[in-house]
């Protein structure tokens, strides 16, 4: 249970909501001029269960700068378990968390949060 109610998961204190699993794309340099190709992080999660108010999308969010705020990457609610972030930098940390969305936009608290650095 995602969303209020005295028995949903937001009032039982911090819960993994959506387990999350990073796969990490790195650089390769291709052969002709050993051009840099982008960094890239896919984020797959499970969707929550027992849920008392249906799940309409995703809000995914990144933060450069160790967790002091956070930018949302995505202008509407993400459809389904999985995003790629293409907009990465060499040598530079970031942060992910998810938070599920309903049907009239409410949040719900966020996942747990992720860590990767970019090599």
């Amino acid at each position: 249970m995602l969303f209020g109610g005295k028995n949903s998961a937001i009032n039982k204190g911090p819960q993994l909501f959506l387990r999350c699993f990073l796969f990490l794309s790195f650089a390769v340099f291709a052969a002709a001029g050993c051009k840099e190709k982008p960094h890239a992080v896919d984020l797959k999660w499970s969707a929550p269960v027992n849920s008392s108010e249906p799940i309409a999308g995703y809000n995914i969010y990144r933060s450069a700068d160790e967790g002091l705020s956070y930018q949302k990457l995505n202008s509407a609610p993400v459809q389904g378990t999985a995003y790629t972030d293409g907009q990465l930098q060499s040598g530079h940390p970031y942060i992910y968390m998810i938070k599920s969305v309903d049907a009239r936009g409410i949040e719900s608290r966020s996942s747990n949060s992720m860590y990767v650095t970019i090599p």
